[in-house]
């Protein structure tokens, strides 16, 4: 039997509330490799994924013109574990009658809107198990009469459009709701108008600054791959402007994906970090933060 056709028949507990076997609040890139996963593996489970979001969207505010993903392509959903899968990006470019062109390109990073397509197509596979515009607003614990573990975990959320809540159960629950925009709290607030949060650019840049041949003032903060590409793409964008990129490092940085540092992305790394104690598992995450945070890809650095 499908996973989808499972979902769309939870078990009802004692209290009357759908019950699954697992519930993912956030549906983006993490819950979705679960469910390709599950799927991939034929695992008659009862799973219900909720996405705030209308549809699926991945990085939506930084889909920008030729910009390019910072990782090969096989580091897909599924080939790194399943080559066979149905779900590889290999598979993706032959059902889009894409894969003689993208070969052509010799390339392993694709652009970003078209990893973007990528995971959408991925998704759209899993729409009978995802209730979208539905934000989680609580999630406790089912506590047993014994005083042991807990039984599972019961989740409330609201519809985003009609504020209609509603709750279910489930014996497992993954949080996945991705990283939280984060403003400085020093900007005043007669400012915070004129700040756009990197997720948010393409999608608010046109409204903030409509005309693109007015000479705007217009200031870049931060020193990684983000703020890289922003700055990049103001200087086509608004080409009578002035940008200004600023940083706390001494330059720009370049990222580190040698095949010795790139170990750390490896699977079998996952276990070996979670059983880390505390410091030193802070200690990895600052030696091996050049693969990936306030870094810059050295082709866009060459291009700045």
């Amino acid at each position: 039997m499908s996973l989808h056709t499972e979902v769309s028949q939870p078990r009802f507990n004692g209290h009357s509330h759908p019950h699954y076997d697992l519930v993912c609040i956030g549906f983006g890139p993490a819950s979705l490799a679960i469910a390709i996963a599950l799927r991939d593996r034929r695992i008659n489970a009862r799973v219900l994924y909720l996405e705030k979001q209308k549809s699926f969207m991945w990085h939506a505010g930084m889909l920008l013109p030729n910009a390019r993903m910072q990782i090969s392509f096989l580091k897909d959903m599924a080939t790194l574990r399943d080559p066979t899968s149905e779900f590889t990006f290999i598979n993706y470019l032959k059902t889009k009658n894409r894969l003689v062109a993208f070969t052509n390109l010799s390339t392993f990073l694709p652009l970003r809107e078209e990893y973007n397509d990528y995971m959408s197509w991925c998704a759209s596979h899993f729409e009978d198990d995802v209730q979208y515009a539905s934000e989680a607003v609580s999630v406790s614990a089912i506590n047993n009469d014994f005083g042991g573990p807990t039984d599972g975990w019961q989740i409330t959320s609201r519809d985003t459009e009609t504020n209609q809540r509603s709750t279910v159960t489930a014996k497992n629950a993954v949080i996945a709701i991705g990283g939280k925009p984060r403003i400085p709290v020093d900007v005043p607030e007669d400012l915070k108008s004129c700040v756009i949060h990197s997720s948010s650019y393409s999608t608010a840049i046109a409204r903030s600054l409509p005309d693109p041949q007015t000479e705007y003032a217009i200031a870049v903060v931060g020193g990684g791959q983000s703020s890289a590409e922003i700055f990049n793409d103001l200087q086509t964008r608004y080409p009578s402007s002035s940008a200004t990129l600023f940083t706390g490092a001494s330059a720009l940085k370049p990222s580190d994906d040698s095949p010795f540092v790139n170990e750390v992305f490896d699977p079998e790394r996952v276990d070996k970090f979670y059983h880390l104690p505390h410091e030193p598992r802070q200690m990895s995450i600052k030696s091996d933060k050049a693969t990936n945070y306030g870094v810059v890809r050295p082709e866009l650095i060459d291009q700045l």
